[in-house]
């Protein structure tokens, strides 16, 4: 049997096609931001003070900058939550990030050092998860395990005990600014205008999401989807480990269980991007906006009172809506 001739995609390749769903659902989400904003503000005379929207802004780069990571991992693997691409490691592998610069630190070891050995700890977690995809795991139990594999290490490594992280650098990054905005939303637009460059300008990006949609035909195009999928692996616990180090210099000190409490909002965050992209797909600015959306709404709720239970309730809801969304979409495709 002879060779079926091949087409590699390219940077100038088709971009991927619009799903079947009602065009009304991604102007839906960004009515819903908006009414609920400006319910806040008349409700809180504290909420659109400018203190409170860099608390709001600090508190979305945790959750942006793993989302980031994880819409690249759905975005490559597929948004089958079962079969595709999921990586439900991120939260932990960021709390274990924050726990090795703070040990780090706190014995001696320089904050460029320490930081570097974060970072270095986070990629071979990704690269260990990305392993496991290739060689047949699920996706969804994969991470599974690195969730509880990174969980355990923190503990270990932390004594199960808050860690604190000290240090004229880890100050920077928390009290910082730079051209007048906090350094951590800086390191969040950087890392959006990178990956969402990356994902839809390059030819990288375009084969990512031509894997995602259909790794057979992305095959028979002569593209080796197992080198997009590790890769995205990869990419999504670096980011997440970036977000580690953010958050525990946030805080001061890296709290062990912490990584594993901001899971619910980094899927979230990054399973909301489909309301808010005009393909109604996984996407890095629809994940900017949702991560924007529920830090607002976490911190909405906790200056109006609202018990943190309730606020737990509501990211729920949002989640069961957008499953709904995806299965309405889904259901248009199937036609």
């Amino acid at each position: 049997m002879s060779a079926a001739p091949t087409a590699p995609l390219t940077a100038s390749a088709p971009k991927p096609v619009r799903r079947g769903a009602p065009r009304w659902l991604a102007w839906a989400g960004f009515g819903t931001v908006v009414l609920v904003v400006l319910a806040f503000a008349l409700l809180s005379s504290s909420f659109l003070l400018p203190g409170n929207i860099s608390a709001i802004l600090n508190q979305a780069a945790v959750y942006a900058i793993a989302g980031f990571g994880l819409a690249v991992v759905v975005i490559t693997g597929g948004d089958d939550v079962v079969n595709g691409g999921i990586d439900l490691s991120v939260g932990a592998v960021a709390g274990l990030a924050g726990t090795v610069a703070a040990v780090a630190a706190q014995s001696g070891t320089s904050p460029v050092a320490a930081i570097a050995l974060a970072l270095l700890v986070s990629l071979i977690a990704g690269a260990i998860n990305g392993g496991a995809v290739l060689i047949g795991l699920r996706p969804l139990l994969a991470t599974l395990a690195m969730l509880g594999i990174a969980g355990s290490l923190n503990l270990v490594i932390s004594g199960n005990v808050k860690v604190a992280l000290t240090g004229t650098t880890f100050a920077w990054l928390r009290d910082g600014s730079i051209l007048g905005l906090p350094v951590a939303v800086v390191v969040m637009l950087v890392i959006f205008a990178v990956v969402g460059l990356a994902m839809s300008k390059t030819s990288w990006g375009i084969r990512s999401y031509a894997v995602g949609q259909n790794p057979t035909a992305a095959r028979v195009a002569g593209l080796r989807p197992g080198r997009y999928i590790f890769g995205s692996y990869v990419i999504s616990a670096g980011l997440a480990g970036v977000a580690g180090i953010l958050l525990a210099s946030r805080l001061s000190s890296a709290v062990p269980g912490l990584g594993e409490q901001i899971l619910l909002d980094i899927v979230l965050v990054a399973f909301m991007s489909v309301v808010f992209s005009r393909r109604l797909v996984v996407s890095p600015g629809g994940t900017l906006v949702a991560a924007l959306f529920v830090a607002a709404l976490t911190n909405g709720f906790t200056l109006l009172g609202v018990a943190s239970q309730w606020v737990g309730a509501a990211k729920g809801v949002l989640i069961l809506i957008v499953l709904a969304v995806v299965a309405i979409r889904g259901r248009s495709t199937a036609k």
